[in-house]
């Protein structure tokens, strides 16, 4: 089990992390010791195939709140044109973007567990932006203007030699028109220019829109997570 120091201290909340295969005696030691060290919240990490019996769920507070998959792909083998024109956002502020970052978030487990709050949950959000458009966590940010608002957002990281999506979203009046396309296509350039020869994006299976959306810009399926979230 592993203390998150950073979790623990936004959330104000003693949180930690608990990996596991299927070896479900494993998980339910590990969850009665980190009760019993006062925790409040455990997150606990599974593969695709990991499937925690109903009683353990029952007996500690526990619900599956993300199956995440992130998707990946060689640069050369992305299938992503400009339909709309995309720039660079360069402002030290992000308040434009805090909109468009909590609809990326629609799916995500900080939303979901209602456990955690709403108004946490655009704080966490917020906070994202802010780092990423001050680099802190993302090199580059792009985005859409539409009758001079801002519709549609990425961030791109880059972290050793992983380039990743972090958060991407278009105004749900712009779906289906190309901008969310253009937005990869962003990310595929500055790939390119960098030498970076492959980019990864993370999202939920349930978020089924997305993942079609991936698989059609030719990403492929990398790997799959099974996240609960245990509650003291």
């Amino acid at each position: 089990m592993i203390y998150l120091a950073w979790d623990s201290d936004f959330f104000n909340k003693k949180i930690g992390r608990i990996d596991i295969t299927d070896d479900y005696t494993f998980l339910v030691e590990n969850l009665e010791k980190a009760f019993q060290q006062q925790y409040d919240l455990i997150y606990v990490f599974g593969n695709k195939s990991t499937d925690i019996p109903s009683k353990i769920l029952e007996k500690f507070n526990g619900k599956l709140v993300d199956r995440k998959i992130t998707y990946t792909a060689q640069i050369e083998d992305l299938r992503t044109k400009t339909i709309t024109k995309i720039k660079e956002f360069d402002q030290k502020d992000g308040l434009l973007l805090y909109d468009l970052a909590y609809l990326s978030g629609t799916h995500s487990r900080f939303k979901l567990d209602e456990g955690l709050g709403i108004e946490n949950f655009k704080r966490l959000y917020r906070e994202w932006i802010d780092k990423s458009v001050n680099h802190q966590i993302a090199e580059k940010v792009f985005a859409y203007e539409d009758d001079e608002r801002i519709k549609a957002m990425v961030t791109l990281g880059v972290k050793e030699n992983t380039t990743t999506i972090g958060l991407i979203a278009v105004d749900e009046t712009l779906q289906g028109k190309g901008v969310g396309m253009s937005l990869i296509d962003a990310c595929v350039q500055y790939c390119k220019i960098e030498g970076l020869i492959s980019l990864d994006v993370p999202t939920q299976l349930d978020n089924i829109q997305a993942c079609k959306f991936y698989e059609k810009c030719g990403f492929t399926e990398k790997s799959v997570q099974n996240i609960y979230h245990f509650w003291a």
